[in-house]
């Protein structure tokens, strides 16, 4: 449903900002601290998108990214979770980024 697509970009988004923190701290370069910030930022933003947005456009392409942006987040779960290292977060963020990018795009209504 459309909630459920808004919600599984929410907690993507809910996760890398309540583990920013923690992240900053863990982070040895600037670049892995600019990339903790971009992806916050580009997961806040897709959130907020989809909030003013219905996301109520179905078929095939629209389950395989709901799919996909579910299976992302369990693994930005899972990193923290397991406490993997920082580059191992800091990529599964990003690939929660792209999914719930593409989610957006694929579910919104026209």
């Amino acid at each position: 449903s459309s909630a459920d697509r808004l919600f599984e970009i929410y907690e993507s988004f809910r996760i890398a900002k309540a583990n920013r923190a923690k992240d900053w701290k863990d982070a040895a370069t600037v670049v892995q601290v600019n990339k903790i910030k971009r992806n916050v930022e580009n997961l806040e933003a897709t959130y907020l998108k989809a909030a003013t947005q219905a996301l109520e456009a179905t078929g095939a392409e629209v389950e395989a990214a709901y799919q996909a942006a579910k299976d992302a987040r369990k693994r930005v779960t899972d990193a923290y979770k397991k406490a993997k290292s920082l580059p191992t977060r800091i990529e599964e963020v990003s690939g929660a980024v792209k999914s719930t990018a593409s989610l957006l795009k694929k579910a919104k209504s026209k």
